[in-house]
């Protein structure tokens, strides 16, 4: 990346465009403005919302989404002013054709780990860099693959279940994990952390990735696997755990014949996005009995009707998108944005780059 443009007496702008209230407190957001501030006397930061309708965004956010701008909310004059001024920017949302309405922005990072919506932004072909925030939510939702897998395995639902019936059940022993195997679809940042914590547990973990060659290996994995071995080691996990990104690749890939795969009365979790699942194979799979639970924290159409099928699949542990932490994601956001912001103000290469190519 080439030093930003202009003399040393010239302002970078900085916007922060999504939803100030995010962040938490106004008093902590404009903490946040000063620190930002105080990498560079150039720097000026603007705080002016753009976000768009959730439903929007997650249709933008899919593989060769169809043009939607005529969903999009129109621009105020005051998100005009701001667009027109903009260097970089960090966002949730992006309007269609973004170079039109910001013909100085040169660098976005994304609030979200998805950035599908900012893609279809225009920002590859308008040579607008754009960065995710991978890692940054990482620890919070892999404490809550293990979580789920504690719920199920220790039974918390039937034994709660229990004590709000008075009933003092013995029967209820739940499982170790120690010694059992968890299976990883995907090794990203998320996964990493769920397989650090899975071997505290003294599990064996497996896992598959899209670039794993052979004798591929990871800190706190037992077997690196290419995707292609996805059924076998579906068929050797206790308990599977899935965080991968949308891609033309994942989109169905735990199908029937996943599921299938599976061993009888193994777990299933995905905390990635909601369309790696065939969703009617997994209810299916819980209804057989072939699956003994699952939970899930993203669908494939969020918000999730309310006469959605899922919200009734017997043992499946549903949850609306909630597996982070935003009182810690925002902060991480924020000190990953800051050390870009200096290598952007340096012309040094950004971090977590986004390859449009991949989609990640």
């Amino acid at each position: 990346m080439t030093p930003v443009p202009g003399s040393n007496d010239d302002p970078v702008v900085v916007g922060i465009l999504y939803p100030a209230e995010w962040f938490g407190t106004p008093e902590a957001l404009a903490e946040e403005v000063a620190a930002i501030e105080a990498l560079d006397p150039r720097i000026e930061v603007v705080v002016e919302r753009y976000d768009e309708p959730h439903e929007l965004r997650s249709a933008r956010g899919k593989p060769d989404a169809p043009d939607l701008r005529d969903q999009a909310p129109p621009l105020t004059e005051a998100q005009r002013a701001a667009f027109a001024r903009l260097d970089a920017a960090i966002v949730i949302d992006l309007p269609y054709d973004v170079r039109e309405v910001a013909p100085r922005l040169r660098w976005v990072q994304a609030v979200g780990a998805g950035t599908g919506q900012l893609q279809s932004a225009g920002l590859d072909d308008a040579g607008i860099v754009l960065t995710s925030n991978a890692g940054s939510n990482s620890l919070a939702i892999g404490e809550f693959v293990i979580a789920r897998i504690l719920q199920h395995w220790k039974r918390f639902p039937e034994i709660e279940d229990a004590q709000r019936h008075h009933e003092w059940n013995q029967t209820l022993y739940g499982r170790e994990l120690s010694g059992c195997t968890l299976g990883l679809v995907g090794l990203g940042h998320i996964n990493a952390v769920v397989a650090e914590r899975a071997k505290a547990f003294g599990m064996e973990v497996l896992a598959t990735r899209r670039s794993a060659g052979p004798g591929a290996t990871a800190p706190n994995v037992d077997e690196v696997l290419p995707t292609s071995e996805l059924h076998a080691m579906l068929g050797r996990a206790d308990a599977v755990a899935a965080a991968v990104p949308e891609t033309p690749e994942t989109i169905g890939l735990m199908d029937a014949a996943a599921f299938s795969a599976m061993k009888p009365g193994a777990f299933f979790c995905n905390v990635g996005r909601g369309s790696l699942v065939d969703e009617k194979a997994l209810i299916a799979a819980l209804e057989s009995g072939h699956l003994a639970g699952a939970a899930i924290d993203v669908a494939s159409k969020e918000p999730l009707p309310a006469d959605h099928p899922l919200w009734d699949a017997p043992n499946l542990f549903l949850s609306p998108h909630v597996s982070t932490s935003p009182s810690a994601l925002f902060p991480n956001v924020h000190r990953m944005f800051r050390a870009n912001l200096a290598r952007f103000l340096a012309g040094e290469p950004l971090e977590n780059v986004v390859d449009a190519d991949r989609g990640y």
